[in-house]
């Protein structure tokens, strides 16, 4: 005969444990820093030792063929919206709404990210101290190439925003996905288009963005049980 409490205990059994979840989620900052470790350590040691410069050539020569007024325009305001500080204002503003939500240390894990975004790109400038291409209309933007800082910050911030957001409850995982994911590669575009940055500097600057992303995870996942959670008019079940 058919047993339903048999089944119901089975079933509880085999439901993933609070316990699960946090395994996996650990597992998967641990494989995105180790991913983003990886890759930047390849771009980075080839651009060191000067080996991407065909590779980099050749993208920079198709993009120059492929150029036209609209991507112009659209690539300029992309790099606008994209730079720096516009970023560092989406990582406080995000911290602002966990703020109200009463997540105080969770939302001093989000302002990691530009923190240490603008910290890492200063300082890998200087050490490889890479010439920039010509830019669009021949105009040079007055540091070094490597790593692009647009790309880096971006990823960083993008990646960060969206998995703590996601894991709050705030977004799906969809939107967290696309969020992380499409603005960081449209800004990283804009640079190589408008001639601005080497394809090889926006590939390093998305590594350490990754990078940088895995260390905010973790802080979040560290941190966000150390203190109770306070529902909100607005939260999302």
């Amino acid at each position: 005969m058919h047993n339903p409490e048999r089944h119901t205990i089975k079933s509880a059994d085999t439901a993933p444990t609070d316990r699960d979840h946090a395994l996996r989620n650990w597992a998967a900052v641990v494989i995105l820093a180790m991913v983003g470790l990886v890759a930047f350590a390849k771009v980075g040691e080839d651009v060191f030792n000067h080996e991407t410069t065909s590779f980099d050539a050749a993208v920079r020569a198709w993009v120059l063929a492929h150029r036209s007024p609209l991507l112009t325009q659209f690539f300029q305001t992309v790099t606008t919206l994209g730079s720096v500080t516009p970023l560092v204002c989406v990582a406080v503003g995000g911290a602002l709404i966990l703020l109200y939500r009463r997540r105080t240390i969770v939302a001093s894990t989000v302002l990691v990210a530009p923190a240490v975004a603008v910290a890492g790109y200063l300082t890998l400038k200087n050490i490889f101290a890479r010439a920039r291409p010509s830019g669009l209309g021949n105009v040079i933007e007055g540091t070094y190439s490597f790593p692009s800082a647009h790309a880096t910050s971006s990823s960083a911030i993008c990646c960060t925003l969206a998995y703590v957001f996601w894991r709050e409850h705030l977004v799906s995982g969809r939107l967290a996905v696309a969020f992380a994911a499409l603005i960081p590669l449209l800004v990283g575009a804009s640079r190589v288009y408008l001639d601005v940055h080497w394809t090889t500097d926006v590939l390093g600057g998305w590594s350490a963005g990754v990078i940088i992303a895995a260390l905010s995870a973790a802080l979040y996942n560290s941190s966000r049980h150390l203190q109770p959670r306070h529902r909100a008019s607005g939260d999302v079940h």
